[in-house]
């Protein structure tokens, strides 16, 4: 027996599961990997409270809710939202209704700074389109019993990376809205794209759109999904990898050919980004 399962819970109706699945080594220093997991149907007094556990927990509710304590915070997920809780911390998840929900346990590789950057963007609890959301699939395939460590660590991994790059809740529209720009939008594009070895700044590109700066921002974003700044700079840095393979110019050159101020402002942002220097990259076999 796991002594990190309780031996006793009250308020549960039903279980489907619990599903142990035990990964091979190799999926332990590599990937993420599930511990395990199941569905409960659960009512009033269920009541689990844990002060330490070496793993990450999801949760998708089914039906009713669950109630959270954690992180010094109380809050409530509902039908269809994710909760994504670190079980190092503190963590007290309650019923006071009928409620189901499905759940695992897992850990991995480097599985830390992912989750810490998730929590600091989005907190707790998320709402993903159902095609995004991996964990019936991941349940599926620890109940099959069959040694697939490999497309576990991808369904967490696809998971995890859907709800850091959600805009919940409008994840679904913020999608067609990238993939539809408007006309406003797209001649800012297009000036970037022909003009990125000039000077350009957020007021130039606004003043071609017919919009506020600050209207004109948010705009953008939403529609390209990074800042003007942030988009122009990933343009510059494209272009100047492709002339750093494809044509004899001084780095000198290249950074005045890409928009860059001065060739030491172009090696930094070049060197921060691919982790190499503009000549070193230059040298590389591709």
């Amino acid at each position: 027996m796991n002594y990190y399962i309780p031996k006793v819970e009250p308020g549960i109706i039903s279980k489907n599961g619990l599903y142990f699945y035990e990964p091979a080594q190799l999926a332990k220093e590599v990937f993420y990997y599930v511990l395990w997991g199941g569905e409960y149907v659960v009512n009033a007094p269920y009541s689990i409270r844990r002060d330490y556990m070496n793993s990450f927990i999801f949760f998708l509710i089914k039906k009713g809710s669950l109630h959270f304590h954690y992180q010094n915070q109380s809050f409530t997920a509902s039908k269809d939202e994710i909760v994504l809780l670190d079980c190092k911390k503190e963590n007290n998840y309650y019923a006071t209704e009928e409620t189901v929900f499905q759940f695992f346990h897992f850990n991995g590789k480097h599985i830390q700074e992912l989750y810490n950057a998730i929590y600091d963007s989005k907190g707790s609890v998320y709402s993903i389109p159902a095609q995004q959301n991996t964990i019936p699939d991941i349940l599926s395939l620890i109940e099959s019993q069959q040694k697939v460590d490999f497309k576990i660590s991808l369904k967490i991994y696809e998971l995890l990376g859907n709800i850091l790059e959600s805009n919940s809740p409008s994840f679904e529209y913020r999608d067609s809205a990238i993939a539809k720009k408007t006309p406003e939008i797209e001649a800012a594009l297009s000036y970037i794209q022909k003009n990125f070895s000039s000077k350009i700044t957020v007021e130039k590109l606004s003043d071609i759109s017919n919009l506020s700066t600050y209207h004109f921002s948010r705009l953008f974003k939403k529609h390209v999904g990074t800042s003007p700044h942030q988009y122009l700079l990933n343009y510059r840095l494209i272009q100047a990898k492709n002339l750093l393979v494809d044509s004899q110019l001084s780095i000198e050159q290249i950074s005045i050919e890409c928009g860059f101020y001065s060739t030491g402002h172009f090696i930094n942002t070049f060197s921060k980004s691919t982790g190499m220097t503009p000549g070193k990259f230059r040298k590389t076999c591709f």
